[in-house]
């Protein structure tokens, strides 16, 4: 657990704010929220908890324009979420050993055959941001944050690479929506929205 000069509390139980399916694939005309926040992974196997914790961070911060969510993994229900949504940062656990620091690279969607979206049983970003297009005719400008992790041993806390990560991540958020929403964030963080 995150000693208290962090930024952020130790990960607890929550269940999803996700919304329920709409009932018509139909794209909603303009965006619900701007930002979308959804950190996937296992909260009982240690650093694979980074995901959901700093998804649920993200969430306490009460952020207007900004819906976070954290979930265990990617399903396609998240679909009519990324419909209502003009950015979607992904956040997820990297267990690279060369990975040191996080990362952050945009994705880029392209086709897929649609039996390859809806037959699988597991989803990636992409895949999930290619099924939203044929969904809805429309997805969001997507980016996958990574964070380095050491272990996942089922019942396991968070190793101090996965707490260090989880810290830059939340700063590299944070960097994310002042950059995209400089009049808005800016003011709250207290930063010049000239700069």
């Amino acid at each position: 657990m995150l000693p208290s000069t962090q930024i952020s509390p130790p990960i607890t139980r929550r269940t999803s704010s996700l919304t329920s399916p709409r009932t018509s694939a139909q794209a909603p005309t303009t965006a619900e929220y701007d930002f979308l926040i959804i950190g996937y992974g296992n909260e009982l196997c240690g650093d694979a908890a980074v995901g959901p914790w700093v998804a649920m961070s993200v969430a306490d911060w009460q952020l207007p324009a900004v819906k976070s969510v954290a979930v265990p993994q990617l399903i396609p229900e998240l679909t009519a979420e990324l419909a209502q949504t003009n950015y979607v940062m992904f956040v997820d656990a990297c267990g690279h050993n060369r990975i040191r620091t996080v990362q952050i690279a945009p994705i880029v969607v392209c086709e897929q055959p649609p039996s390859r979206a809806f037959a699988a049983h597991t989803y990636d970003p992409l895949s999930l941001l290619n099924l939203t297009q044929r969904l809805y005719h429309r997805y969001p400008q997507a980016w996958l944050l990574q964070i380095p992790i050491e272990s996942c041993d089922l019942g396991g806390d968070l190793s101090s690479k996965a707490h260090q990560g989880c810290d830059r991540a939340l700063r590299s958020i944070e960097q994310f929506l002042i950059t995209y929403r400089r009049p808005v964030f800016g003011e709250r963080y207290g930063h010049n929205a000239s700069v």
